[in-house]
């Protein structure tokens, strides 16, 4: 499936029908906010309706009328929106029916006119069903071949309704709905031309169910990019679209297939003809149980005592969900492996459908429309492996947020128990009012509410679902009501295994209703919306039972999670994990975010530790697939990516129990027998200003006389006068000594920046004390620490590690300059967010050594006449070329010597020439000299460094002194190139 091809028909769709109503929506009157002038409104008359100056039928007086309360309601922008994804959704939809066999071409053309066959056939006299209002209208418009589109628009409509899989699936059409068609949408490019004649979706794509879903995502992509470019939070009606994202297909069949698969073969432990299916079931190495394309196919599967098998008695009991199922592509995933398994164990075909949607499948989206589609999707699946659900006489279980609140229960609830004559004396109201109330706010809650209801309750409600469903009586009457039970029964159900794509939403972008609910129902995982659904899957499990999600990274790593974790690692089991990384989607999603998958099982952590796929080196989403499969299927393992048998309670032994499955036995160790850098020295945030136009600028910028240099405390700064001040503020990768540009207006001890608004002044007591090493926080590969003078502020994007022992600085920045360091953090910090949390937590062994200070003095002293040497720095001087001196020259000669020396083993002996200052060609050659002995002095230093760190935590296993020469942070503006 061409996904680029797909996103550029649904996007062009999207445009071309928005801009067909919203031009068909002035045509009827209104102008560009939904007004309407007195003149412009139609006017009721015996037999029809007067409009803009003609005769209209008395319906069209009805359906104005209706469009008109709508926008009032709504607004004339979600109308065009509601009305232009209306005809998207099911125009699509019968094309994908007509091209499956499930129904006759009625939007193919039947000429060269581009006469829909619909319309054809009217014209023939085969009407399809309609009420009789509806059927005179069409038949006087069948007299006019210029109103092809106004025939269309009654038809397909009435065609919609008639059908059952549209109809049942989609609901129906709004009465204005019909107004709304384009007036191009029979035209050359319209929609229907481009359905009919579409170069972007094939045959083939047709043919699968994932279509829906894709054309779904592409269609609202607008949308989501217009949410996530609004500031503030999310409201109800934007969560939809800010959260929808499809998941990879071969992740969705790791997490299938390690869940339900994994249940089915722990009870069925000689089957194999399925496990030939299921290219990406993993097996713990101690269960002795291998992929029939692993190197070991002779073992005999058996299980593992260790393993906590759930038991059930009959594959209708084995239930499934995905409690945030967007347009159902885990579900049509699940539907398929269960359909299997059905079929493995006898059941015809029609009947292990009806199974899969009447007792083990269920799916719940807040979003309406995703709901829609996931049945749609679903039921074409049944179809294509039994037409006879073509009449979708049973629909798969989709639910999604009903209407109702507690006035439900109060004004319906009794007439139901009548209605039905049901035994409800002894049920609880107050439960069900309570549960009621909870769901007025459903549309920004979603599946994360929590229903406290008895099982006593819980039972009533099935009767009363029963009920309804083998007779349901006055139907709009008591739909509201009975959708509450649904979805009250749906989330109070234990499940024996959950797969889901939770939403990602940060606490920061949650409404009021969902961040206060959040806080007070899932406190470990209020960080994010994907951690909420992480704490919420496992308590709707069994005992037992197994949850696979792919979300964030995050949650591995970083403190806001810390609780969350400790929760997760000593009370469940870390069965196996694909610790995705960046580039997991297509980059036609738009989405940045760094991922893991993962199936958890609900139960103690066992002995045999869980396996662990670390795949964050692919390149892309079919890199990751391309890597995981070769080590399943082909034990190959080339860039070590499989971690077997991790014991999870040992990630406890670093600081904050990050995720670190690839940390050896030593480092953890070295995290457990040492001092935290937190015991010895204080990694402190800094100022942040809330308007850096207003209170940062380069220093060239400015007055040079206007600049507080070298102001060693705060008592001399404020008495200095000056305005501005130097701060640090992160940069590139650079060690040593650097990145020094920015001054902040720091007048008066910071008088005006304190008190602006949003300004946040951390750490003051910090400012003007004391030297230490400063890095940048945020970074893209391995962090850099650079010398930090007292007379400097610091800014939040350049932290600043104080040492209590000052005289320990040159020390404590050369071991945080090692490549110790970077491995601790690629465990603390993997996100690349080098904050002063994780740094803090980082080990460290208190050691003296003046050598290690020398060294570490000479490379700030290197990079310092690195930096200074460029006009960019406060500091500089003059030309290089004009600072070449004799010193310089004969300094130059010592180092040809030590060089010839040191490749050669022979000692030789330079008679110096007299130099020859006045010569721009020798000044050049000695430039070029002197700070090739600079940066070869650097390298051999930092390599020296790195050696002696690693002696002393003795890592020579784990780690080399090794510093490539374009990890040398100077000479990095153009002077030099290397190979």
């Amino acid at each position: 499936m061409d996904t680029n091809r797909i996103k550029r028909f649904a996007t062009e769709a999207r445009n071309i029908l928005k801009a067909g109503i919203a031009a068909k929506i002035t045509t009827l009157g209104f102008d560009k906010n939904g007004n309407v002038a007195e003149e412009n409104k139609p006017q009721l008359m015996q037999g029809g309706s007067l409009w803009n100056e003609q005769l209209q039928t008395e319906g069209f007086y009805y359906q104005w009328m209706s469009l008109y309360n709508r926008i009032q309601q709504k607004g004339i922008s979600e109308v065009y929106e509601e009305a232009a994804y209306t005809w998207f959704n099911r125009l699509c939809a019968i094309r994908i029916l007509q091209k499956n066999n499930l129904c006759s071409p009625v939007l193919a053309y039947a000429d060269a006119a581009r006469t829909p066959v619909i319309v054809d056939e009217a014209r023939q006299g085969r009407i399809p069903q309609m009420k009789e209002e509806l059927r005179q209208r069409l038949v006087e418009l069948l007299d006019d071949d210029t109103k092809v589109t106004e025939q269309f628009a009654i038809l397909i409509t009435a065609w919609c309704h008639d059908n059952p899989i549209i109809n049942k699936c989609f609901g129906g059409i709004a009465d204005y709905t019909e107004l709304l068609l384009p007036n191009n949408i029979l035209a050359e490019g319209g929609f229907v031309d481009m359905l009919n004649h579409t170069e972007f979706i094939t045959d083939e794509d047709f043919q699968s169910p994932e279509l829906i879903g894709w054309l779904y995502q592409f269609y609202i992509s607008e949308r989501k990019d217009e949410v996530f470019a609004k500031k503030g939070k999310f409201e109800a009606d934007e969560i939809p679209a800010a959260t929808q994202i499809f998941t990879p297909n071969w992740i969705v069949k790791y997490m299938v297939q390690n869940t339900v698969g994994r249940i089915y073969l722990d009870n069925n432990p000689y089957e194999t003809q399925l496990q030939k299916k299921w290219r990406y079931l993993i097996y713990n190495s101690e269960c002795k149980i291998y992929n029939s394309g692993a190197a070991n196919t002779t073992a005999q599967p058996i299980i593992n005592s260790k393993l906590y098998t759930i038991n059930y008695s009959s594959l209708e009991e084995l239930k499934v969900a995905d409690l945030a199922c967007g347009s159902g592509h885990i579900l049509n995933e699940c539907f398929d492996l269960l359909y299997d398994l059905y079929i493995a164990e006898g059941y015809g075909r029609g009947e292990a459908v009806e199974n899969i949607f009447s007792h083990n499948l269920t799916g719940i989206d807040l979003d309406t429309r995703a709901k829609q589609l996931s049945q749609f999707a679903l039921l074409l699946k049944a179809c294509q492996k039994d037409a006879a659900f073509a009449d979708a006489h049973c629909l798969p279980n989709v639910l999604t947020m009903p209407v109702c609140d507690s006035y439900t229960i109060k004004d319906t609830l009794g007439h139901f128990v009548c209605a039905y004559h049901l035994d409800w004396i002894n049920v609880d109201r107050k439960e069900l009012e309570d549960a009621f109330d909870l769901m007025k706010d459903a549309d920004s809650l979603g599946s994360i509410m929590r229903f406290e209801i008895s099982q006593d309750t819980r039972e009533h409600l099935v009767e009363a679902v029963n009920a309804y469903d083998a007779e349901p009586k006055y139907t709009e009457a008591f739909k509201n009501l009975i959708d509450g039970f649904r979805l009250i029964l749906a989330l109070t159900e234990n499940y024996h295994a959950l797969v889901m794509n939770p939403p990602y939403m940060g606490g920061g972008k949650m409404n009021s209703v969902l961040s206060k609910y959040v806080k007070d129902n899932y406190e470990e995982g209020k960080a994010d919306l994907f951690s909420v659904f992480m704490q919420m899957g496992m308590e709707r499990l069994v005992d037992g039972g197994k949850m696979a999600q792919i979300n964030m990274q995050s949650w591995m790593f970083l403190s806001s999670f810390e609780k969350l974790r400790t929760q997760f690692l000593k009370n469940y089991n870390i069965d196996n994990m694909l610790h995705l990384g960046p580039r997991t989607f297509d980059e036609l999603s738009g989405e940045v975010v760094q991922n893991t998958a993962f199936v958890l099982s609900k139960h103690e952590p066992t002995e045999q530790g869980g396996t662990y796929y670390r795949l964050v080196e692919g390149k892309n989403c079919a890199d990751k697939e391309r890597l995981f499969l070769s080590h399943i299927n082909d034990n190959e393992d080339g860039y070590h990516i499989y971690y077997p048998n991790v014991e999870q309670l040992n990630f406890g032994k670093i600081p904050g129990a990050p995720i670190g499955y690839w940390v050896s036995p030593k480092i953890q160790e070295i995290f457990t027998s040492n001092l935290a850098l937190s015991a010895v020295a204080s990694p402190c945030v800094g100022l942040q200003t809330a308007d850096n136009a207003r209170f940062l600028r380069l220093w060239f910028e400015l007055n040079y006389s206007r600049i507080g240099f070298g102001c060693e405390n705060a008592a001399l700064a404020a008495r200095s006068q000056k305005k501005w001040f130097p701060t640090t503020k992160g940069g590139t990768f650079r060690r040593w000594f650097g990145n020094m540009y920015y001054v902040v207006n720091w007048e008066n001890d910071g008088e005006e920046l304190t008190n602006f608004k949003g300004s946040v002044i951390r750490n003051r007591w910090r400012y003007f004390t004391k030297c230490g090493a400063t890095w940048s926080t945020i970074a893209s590969g391995k962090p850099s620490f650079r010398y930090f003078d007292k007379s400097w502020l610091f800014e939040t994007k350049g932290s600043v590690c104080f040492p209590e022992d000052e005289k320990k600085n040159n020390i404590i920045m050369g071991y945080l300059n090692s490549p110790l360091v970077s491995a601790f953090l690629q465990t603390l910090a993997p996100t690349l967010d080098y904050h002063e949390g994780p740094m803090g937590r980082i080990p460290y062994m208190d050691i003296e050594d003046s050598n290690l200070s020398d060294l570490v003095e000479t490379n700030i002293a290197i990079s310092k006449s690195d930096w200074d040497a460029h006009e960019t720095s406060w500091d500089f001087q003059r030309n290089e070329l004009l600072s070449i001196d004799t010193d310089t020259y004969m300094e130059n000669i010592n180092y040809e010597i030590e060089k010839h020396f040191e490749e050669t083993g022979e000692h030789i002996c330079i008679d110096p020439a007299a130099p020859k200052l006045g010569s721009l060609e020798w000044r050049m050659e000695q430039y070029k000299t002197k700070w090739e002995r600079k940066f070869m002095q650097l390298h051999k230093n930092e390599e020296e460094l790195n050696r002696q760190f690693i002696d002393i935590y003795d890592l020579q296993d784990e780690l080399t002194p090794d510093v490539p020469l374009n990890e040398i942070t100077i000479l990095q503006q153009g002077e030099i190139s290397i190979e």
